[in-house]
């Protein structure tokens, strides 16, 4: 015998029911779930009460209603998460310190064999390329090592570094459409060392990133971070795929 729940609250307790059936398994993609009547029988609800919560649940993605067959569980949606994190003179400046940029190298250069191949040109095709140490309240806090594609960013030689980054700067002028990254800890060589003022033996996160627009990749880079400096901060957010 089933136990009817008292008459407030009927609405979340049909989604609850129905939403536990299908995250367990119980109910398959494809599946038909009971009519509206079996739902006003099983919860004591009015047939209203009913409509609502069906209606609801297909809103969201959990159920399929096709007229004159009933209501079937939903098939699963692709979802692709969005990524973003803090320009790093945003995340100096939350934290309420100063941000000082040395700039180690800037210049045109032919691309080497492994550049080539991480831009998708040929080798000595001409790229961008900077290293900049950052600095938090005149610390060392990161060590980027950048590549760019001239003509993602023609004024590279030029930006004021003080006030923003190449990266900041490259978002204005050519937007990406996607990215890759990858983190993991490593060990600094020993000018890494010296310039990041790290004892030697202490590990550091290295941040590699690659970007594209709709013209191909636009930047790459490779940032190093001593593992007790600092807090990356980002934020991401699900979305159906297109």
């Amino acid at each position: 015998m089933t136990t009817r729940p008292a008459a407030p609250g009927l609405r979340e307790s049909i989604d609850r029911h129905i939403i536990a059936r299908i995250t367990s398994g119980e109910w398959s993609a494809g599946d038909r779930i009971p009519s509206e009547s079996g739902f006003m029988e099983m919860f004591g609800a009015s047939r209203m009460t009913v409509h609502h919560a069906l209606r609801d649940l297909t809103a969201r993605g959990f159920l399929v209603r096709h007229a004159g067959s009933g209501t079937f569980v939903a098939p699963p949606r692709p979802y692709v998460a969005e990524y973003a994190h803090l320009d790093i003179i945003e995340e100096i400046a939350a934290r309420g310190a100063r941000h000082r940029a040395q700039v180690l190298k800037r210049e045109l250069a032919p691309a080497g064999t492994e550049q080539a191949r991480a831009f998708e040109r040929g080798e000595g095709d001409m790229l961008f390329h900077a290293v900049i140490l950052h600095f938090e309240d005149d610390v060392p806090l990161e060590l980027e090592d950048r590549l760019i594609a001239p003509e993602a960013l023609p004024d590279c030689m030029a930006v004021d570094l003080g006030s923003q980054t190449l990266f900041s700067r490259l978002m204005l002028m050519r937007p990406y459409r996607e990215g890759s990254e990858e983190v993991r800890a490593v060990l600094p060589t020993p000018g890494e060392q010296r310039l990041m003022a790290i004892a030697p033996h202490v590990p550091c996160l290295e941040i590699t990133r690659r970007t594209w627009s709709a013209e191909g990749v636009v930047t790459a880079a490779r940032m190093l971070r001593g593992g007790d400096r600092g807090t990356m901060h980002g934020r991401i957010r699900s979305m159906p795929a297109a």
